[in-house]
């Protein structure tokens, strides 16, 4: 099945929240293009005294029910928007109807590189506008992913094939799988627990945890890493922004996860993630680094799923590397599953 084939037509259409009154009210809109009115399917719709937040429909519309009267804020997002904060004034039992318009965001990318340096209280301290406009960039593709797979989970059906690759030699596996997995991790990233021992077949063995999309959006690892600006550049036929992230200095003393976020110049979707140890366990005997590249497509129209990747064990005596590839090639739509949440990180 086609990335396009599974789009379908399904709604996140109505947002029941606790009701402070017994005369309660509704908010339905929709929203669309500034410029010619089209609509932007599956928008981050956030109710800010709440702290929760939804998607459009894949038309743009949504609705919020079971409101109580009086001032409502609400603020939507899009990858490659500006976004925008709105508030509407309801009377008991009323329903205001309203039309958002977003505009296309322009980030104003410097000419030259400045690298600045990191340490334990870079994450909790004022970005730089570029920075600040480019990390909210990275959130959103995390966070919009997120969203989905707890409204609309599904599953995805990955073909798997790993073996040692010696450019001598014609490549043969030596590993063939097919597995079905959810739309997020089950090992959530954790500081200081990159590097774990397996268990079963792997007991003994170090096994390598990278985070995945949803953990840049999650406080576990934005609070943990510096993010800079690090220029435009190409990835395969897309012109790209790279934004370089690695461990603070505590915690660069273990082993973490260092590399580069790659958003497209036009909209700032994400398209590529490299990433690799900033190095090995001590008594890891054979392992001298571990590398993970992963490419990413759009599920639905503005969110992008990772559909490929590769996984490079390379071995300190010099023999060929162990290379892991797996690509995506059906997803499936499911019931809804329990989601774990970010407590620590609240909107505002």
């Amino acid at each position: 099945m086609s990335m396009r084939s599974i789009l379908g037509t399904f709604a996140f259409a109505a947002i029941s929240l606790p009701a402070a009154h017994a005369q309660s009210s509704v908010v339905r809109g929709q929203v669309v293009l500034w410029d010619d009115g089209q609509p932007l399917p599956y928008t981050t719709v956030a109710l800010l005294s709440q702290g929760t937040q939804r998607l459009t429909s894949d038309s743009g519309t949504f609705v919020l029910i079971d409101l109580p009267p009086g001032e409502v804020r609400l603020r939507f997002k899009r990858i490659g928007f500006v976004p925008k904060d709105t508030l509407v004034v309801l009377a008991p039992g009323e329903t205001a109807r309203i039309r958002v318009e977003m505009t296309h965001l322009i980030i104003n990318l410097p000419a030259v590189v400045v690298s600045g340096r990191c340490t334990n209280e870079t994450p909790f301290e004022p970005k730089p506008g570029i920075l600040a406009e480019l990390f909210d960039q990275v959130n959103q593709n995390a966070e919009r992913m997120t969203l989905l797979a707890t409204a609309r989970p599904f599953v995805m059906r990955v073909a798997s094939v790993g073996g040692l690759r010696n450019p001598d030699r014609p490549f043969v596996p030596t590993r063939v799988d097919t597995v079905e997995r959810g739309a997020l991790p089950v090992v959530r990233y954790e500081p200081k627990r990159v590097a774990r021992r397996g268990t079963g077949r792997y007991a003994g063995s170090w096994m390598i945890h990278m985070p995945e999309l949803p953990d840049f959006a999650d406080t576990a690892f934005t609070n943990n890493h510096c993010f800079r600006y690090a220029g435009q550049t190409r990835f395969a036929t897309d012109s790209v922004i790279a934004v370089d992230f690695e461990p603070v200095p505590w915690l660069d003393k273990d082993v973490d996860i260092k590399g580069t976020i790659y958003l497209r110049v036009d909209g700032y979707q994400l398209v590529a993630l490299v990433a690799r140890t900033n190095r090995m366990p001590s008594n890891s005997r054979h392992i001298a680094d571990y590398t993970h590249q992963t490419r990413f497509r759009e599920v639905v129209p503005g969110i992008p799923v990772a559909v490929d990747w590769e996984l490079r064990n390379v071995y300190r005596n010099g023999s060929p590397p162990f290379v892991q590839t797996g690509k995506v090639f059906d997803i499936r739509w499911t019931d809804a599953t329990p989601v774990k949440v970010d407590t620590a990180r609240r909107l505002h």
